[in-house]
Formats: structure tokens, C-alpha cells, sequence
């Protein structure tokens, strides 16, 4: 784009923002930026972020899309993410209608991002934290080595859509702490209470096996819990402290993602529909 047009962008931009909030839109702030083909296919790679931890399947990616590119089969038009403010990419060989265009519909997606209620529990900070993560794991690397890190992280990958990411599983957890915490203060009810754990003491005096019911619901717990990774982040007695704190951040970055598949279609649909009004 020329600067005539990078001007007439900015200036096409201040009036749909205007436009935007006056058909009942509610987004962020919007921070947009104009970038090359290849730094757009590198935030590509990333799953749509500025920056993430190394590892060789970004790089797959990269080349993958990037090669689309060049051959005429695929475009990215815009990347736009999901944070306070958001921020949106533009592709600089668009023309000045299609960047037009384009702003339109990343105004939509912001307030799809914030207002649907998928979105509710997503970080905001989302660029901050992965940049910090990043730079931790080059730490891990320069420590144990980055074919150990890499090893770790080819595991963490493979299995990081085993997550919950449902509403309702921190209801669900919270619930549970409460159900414990509100039986351990219950009062006794009889001055007899202890006399019915005689028969399980009979059975320790003679050899049989018993069963402990804190043991039991523990057990229980962990059977019902679907979070994989979140299941070995707890439970896992072969982990060391980085390798669970790889763990921990591939599991936060992937429920970040998460909505964004669920709302895939509604999530473009709506900026469609919106920009079209």
C-alpha cells in the first residue's frame, strides 16, 4: 500500500470504529497494524500470535502456509487476537478495498471476542504471558538441553486437546472443595459415632483389606476428571518442576485457543453478518 492509501485506511478506519459503536458493537480497543507476507504467515504459524516457545512444528507450519501462499492456493487476508486491547493484522499487498474490508470485519471479531460467553474465562494478556513463557523455555533450554525440552514439548503437544475446557469444570472442582470442606466440619451427631468404624477395625486386626473412604473419593475424582494434561500437572510423580511447568503452560495456552475452535463458524459468521449490515 501507498501512503496515500495507508492514510485513506487510517482515516476509513476512525469512521467504521464511529459506525460500529453506533449499531450496538462493543469491542476493545483496536490496535492495527500493516505487515509483510511473510511476518503475517510467521504469526500464522503461531496459531494467529506474535510470538510463541520454539519448536519445530511452527516451522512446518510456516512453510506449509507460506508455500500456499506463493503458489496462489490460499491468502490470509488479517490475523486478529483475542486480547485487551486487540490487536489486528493487515496484509500490506491487499489493496485498499480489501484492507477496508478487512478492518470492517475485525471490528466484528473483536466483539465476538468479548462478548460471547465462550470467551468469558480467556486471558486478556494473552500476548504478554506467551512472550514470557517463550522466554522461560529458552531458559529450560540453555539448562537441560533443547533436545530434553523438545522432547518434552513433542509429548505436551500431542495430547494438549485433552483438556476441560467447560465452564463448568472450575464449577465442578469448586463444588467438590466445598462438598470436602463443609464434611470435614460436620459435628458428630451421636456420642456413639466412633463405635461404627469398629467393624473396619476388626477387619485391619484380622488382615482384610480395607478400603478408606477419603482414599475412595479421591479416587473417584481423579477417574472423573477428563483433563488429561491437568491430571499429570497433579498427579504425575516422574515430572520435575520445568517439565510441569511446561506442561502447566501448554495446557493455559490451549485453553486460550479452545472457543475459537468450538466458535469457529459463529465466530466468522457474526462479522460477516455485521459488516454486511
Amino acid at each position: 500500500m501507498t501512503e496515500d492509501e495507508v492514510k485513506e485506511l487510517e482515516r476509513s478506519i476512525e469512521q467504521m470504529t464511529a459506525m460500529a459503536k453506533e449499531f450496538g458493537l462493543d469491542f476493545y480497543d483496536m490496535r492495527f497494524e500493516i505487515v509483510p507476507a511473510d511476518v503475517l504467515y510467521t504469526f500464522g504459524a503461531y496459531q494467529g500470535m506474535p510470538t510463541r516457545f520454539s519448536h519445530w512444528t511452527f516451522g512446518k507450519a510456516y512453510h506449509r502456509m507460506k508455500m500456499d501462499y506463493d503458489l496462489g492456493l490460499s491468502r490470509i487476508y488479517e490475523l486478529v487476537i483475542n486480547s485487551d486491547p486487540c490487536y489486528a493484522f493487515l496484509l500490506d499487498n491487499n489493496t485498499l478495498v480489501q484492507n477496508k474490508l478487512v478492518s470492517a470485519h475485525v471490528l466484528a471479531h473483536c466483539d465476538f471476542f468479548k462478548n460471547n460467553a465462550m470467551f468469558s474465562n480467556t486471558a486478556r494478556n494473552v500476548v504478554n504471558s506467551m512472550a514470557a513463557s517463550a522466554e522461560r523455555f529458552r531458559e529450560y533450554e540453555m539448562e537441560h538441553g533443547k533436545e530434553a525440552v523438545e522432547q518434552v514439548l513433542d509429548a505436551a503437544l500431542a495430547i494438549q486437546e485433552h483438556v476441560d475446557a467447560s465452564r463448568t469444570a472450575l464449577r465442578r472442582q469448586r463444588l467438590r472443595d466445598q462438598k470436602i470442606e463443609a464434611s470435614e466440619k460436620t459435628p458428630k451427631t451421636s456420642p456413639f459415632e466412633d463405635m461404627f468404624a469398629l467393624d473396619e477395625r476388626l477387619r485391619v486386626l484380622s488382615g482384610e483389606p480395607v478400603v478408606v473412604p477419603s482414599q475412595s473419593s479421591k479416587l473417584t475424582e481423579m477417574e472423573l476428571n477428563k483433563d488429561l494434561v491437568l491430571f499429570l500437572i497433579n498427579h504425575s510423580k516422574v515430572l520435575d518442576d520445568w517439565q510441569r511447568d511446561i506442561l502447566t503452560v501448554i495446557r493455559e495456552e490451549m485453553l486460550y485457543f479452545w472457543p475459537q475452535v468450538e466458535t469457529k463458524i459463529m465466530n466468522e459468521g457474526w462479522p460477516s453478518y455485521r459488516k454486511d449490515a
